[in-house]
């Protein structure tokens, strides 16, 4: 027995001397210095960096988020319907689109704000300004990101626009940027009516 535990600690002194030099070494040897990856071309001129993009003809990446209207909408429930996405970071960026609803209405397409608040707070903002249309909660950005309008390192969501026909596929794309209420309506009844 007394062979067994001098058997045991000498080869927990040889292991433990094993590991101290071990250590040793780790210190005395320089660490080799890693390349550094190139820096990731950005075209952008604020610096952002999105994360997805979508392309004309291509079908719509589908979603489903929570509305203002007390329920969730999924996009491939809305085939059969020409669909405007508006998106914005918060739901005040949204207010042209209420000046652009009737024409939109008139064209047959049915507008979405999509925006980064949350749906009870959309519910309530609806409710307020008798909203003729729904707006969609993307609390964690994942909308804007399968659209390319997510930005990353600023953590804020791009404004845009997707239009997307009957069928589910993107007719036009605008990311990046906010327009003036006629020339949503203009660019929108283009698409639809191809004059």
């Amino acid at each position: 027995m007394r062979r067994s535990l001098v058997a045991v600690t000498v080869l927990l002194a040889l292991a433990g001397a094993a590991l101290a030099a071990d250590e040793v070494r780790k210190v005395q040897t320089p660490a080799r210095a890693q390349p550094t990856p190139p820096a990731p071309i950005n075209p952008s001129p604020q610096g952002s960096q999105i994360t997805s993009q979508i392309y004309v003809g291509e079908p719509a990446p589908d979603f489903e988020a929570d509305g203002s209207r007390g329920r969730p909408v999924r996009l491939r429930h809305l085939k059969g319907y020409w669909v405007l996405l508006v998106f914005a970071e918060r739901r005040g960026e949204l207010a042209p689109l209420q000046a652009a609803e009737p024409e939109l209405r008139k064209l047959g397409v049915k507008p979405y704000g999509v925006c980064a608040d949350k749906a009870h707070v959309l519910r309530t903002y609806a409710q307020r300004q008798a909203l003729p249309y729904e707006l969609l909660s993307d609390v964690t950005r994942e909308i804007s990101q399968l659209y390319g309008l997510s930005d990353a390192r600023m953590s804020v969501v791009r404004p845009g626009l997707v239009l997307i026909d009957r069928q589910g596929r993107v007719r036009m794309a605008l990311l990046g940027q906010a327009i003036a209420t006629d020339d949503l309506v203009d660019l929108v009844r283009s698409a639809v009516t191809g004059t």
